[in-house]
């Protein structure tokens, strides 16, 4: 909801009052009653208060390591609930507020604008949550791309990188050894042969050796994902005592260095990087990863409020170019929901 549309929506406006009045008391029974008189004047009363009110316990319910990574970036408090015991001082403090008071009349404007600052504020702290790595990924980036940007990069030694969204590298390129650290997302490499240089990519620790071969790598959350398209590939994870996992075309892999977990598959050798058709495609993949992978091509934040439904598994192919589409189709396939708090603020959640 937007200030114009409050300002537009004089129903919506008492809506807004009325809730803000509710949470200030909520021991208060006579101003309960008096709400449930007021909803039950229209179907449209009614379902403006609970359009409000949706919003405000979605503004309250947000993971709190973004308002804390927010405050910790922007050096100031982006706790929703902080904002309004703030603003709630402000007014009692302001002239006019008392003035109000002994009126005995709301103040539904200003009592709007807390309610859209906690809207705003939730949505900075998942905006600063997610530039913070971004900044450093530039810093040490030597190829970089953005929100829905896809780039293919030509590198010095005739080997070719594709880029997906949200993607950071670093090339650094010797005498004997090509080397390439994966900082954030997923590439594809097409790699020039060259048997006196190795081709070696670093993602969180593991390490993927090649003198010509076709891959993709992908790094998340801990996690490292190696699939081949042609020619094969050394795996090392780096733990000690770990042997080397060698890959050929149409084998894929998955490894959590931290816990050792590897689990092997087979890919159609086409069907790897498929994001380089702009396609998402999932075979039997947990929706936290679907939602991950979404999001990179998304200008703004989604999040998944229930950790049991980013576990579930889904089959389907999806296109990058229509993000809020393909993940509401997504959610779909679990009869989950997404909710539109603002366009740069998705909530993905079961009913």
């Amino acid at each position: 909801m937007t200030g114009n549309d409050a300002e537009q929506d004089p129903i919506r406006e008492e809506a807004l009052d009325w809730l803000l009045k509710v949470e200030a008391a909520p021991g208060d029974e006579a101003l309960r009653r008096a709400l449930e008189a007021w909803r039950a004047r229209s179907e449209a009363h009614d379902k403006a208060y609970r359009s409000v009110a949706r919003v405000w316990r979605l503004a309250g319910e947000l993971p709190p390591d973004y308002a804390e990574q927010a405050a910790r970036v922007g050096g100031g408090t982006s706790n929703p609930e902080a904002q309004a015991e703030q603003a709630e001082r402000e007014r009692k403090r302001s002239p006019d507020r008392a003035l109000s008071n002994l009126a005995g009349q709301p103040r539904p404007g200003r009592r709007r604008r807390v309610l859209q600052g906690m809207v705003a504020a939730t949505l900075l702290a998942a905006i600063l949550g997610y530039l913070a790595p971004t900044l450093r990924h530039h810093l040490l980036a030597d190829h970089v791309t953005g929100v829905g940007e896809i780039r293919a990069v030509a590198l010095e030694d005739g080997s070719r990188l594709h880029l997906d969204a949200e993607s950071a590298v670093a090339v650094s390129f010797e005498a004997g050894a090509r080397r390439v650290s994966l900082l954030a997302g997923q590439a594809f490499f097409e790699v020039a042969a060259a048997p006196a240089r190795p081709f070696t990519v670093r993602a969180e620790g593991v390490s993927v050796t090649v003198t010509g071969t076709a891959f993709s790598v992908r790094a998340q959350a801990g996690a490292v994902a190696v699939a081949v398209a042609s020619g094969s590939v050394e795996v090392a994870s780096g733990r000690p005592g770990d042997e080397v996992v060698r890959l050929a075309a149409g084998d894929r892999l998955s490894l959590t260095p931290a816990t050792g977990s590897l689990l092997r598959g087979r890919v159609r050798p086409a069907d790897v990087a498929p994001w380089r058709d702009r396609q998402l495609v999932a075979e039997g993949t947990p929706l936290g990863e679907v939602v991950e992978q979404l999001g990179r091509h998304h200008r703004g934040a989604i999040l998944l409020r229930d950790p049991a439904l980013a576990e579930r598994r889904i089959t389907g192919v999806f296109n990058l170019d229509d993000p809020v589409g393909a993940l509401r189709a997504a959610a779909g396939t679990q009869n989950a929901r997404v909710t539109e708090v603002t366009p740069y603020l998705l909530i993905v959640d079961t009913p």
